[in-house]
């Protein structure tokens, strides 16, 4: 193969590789902001949050760096969830909720109230959200 051939083969694979990259940031970055209007969270403070509060010892999620339990159920599709915990219907308000006291839905849950306040609640459930 001539050399000016796989030149214009590797530009055109490099402009496709880019383009899709363009278009992954975009669709994240749509995601970000919808969930950031639903739960007046910021999505990006999500997973120092869902670390610092434990969430990850006990849950696996895209994005958050932890022991990535499998005592509670993985929550990389949660928006895509009827309810949450079984309980709620999956709504931003309903999810910050459960994320600040589960317990007060539903008594018996095995989710501990992790003592996070409601603001941080908001971020938290603004990632959870944005994963799609």
């Amino acid at each position: 193969m001539r050399p000016l051939k796989i030149l214009a083969l590797a530009m055109a694979l490099l402009l496709s590789v880019g383009a899709i990259a363009v278009h992954a940031m975009r669709r994240q970055d749509q995601a970000f902001a919808k969930a950031a209007a639903l739960t007046g969270g910021d999505p990006a403070q999500g997973p120092a949050l869902m670390v610092r509060y434990g969430c990850a010892g006990c849950h696996e999620t895209r994005g958050v760096r932890g022991p990535g339990g499998r005592v509670g159920p993985p929550l990389n599709t949660l928006a895509d969830r009827v309810y949450i915990g079984g309980v709620a219907t999956n709504t931003p308000e309903n999810l910050v909720h459960w994320i600040v006291n589960p317990k007060d839905l539903s008594p018996k849950t095995a989710m501990p109230v992790t003592g996070i306040s409601e603001a941080e609640a908001r971020h938290v459930a603004a990632y959870l959200l944005a994963l799609r």
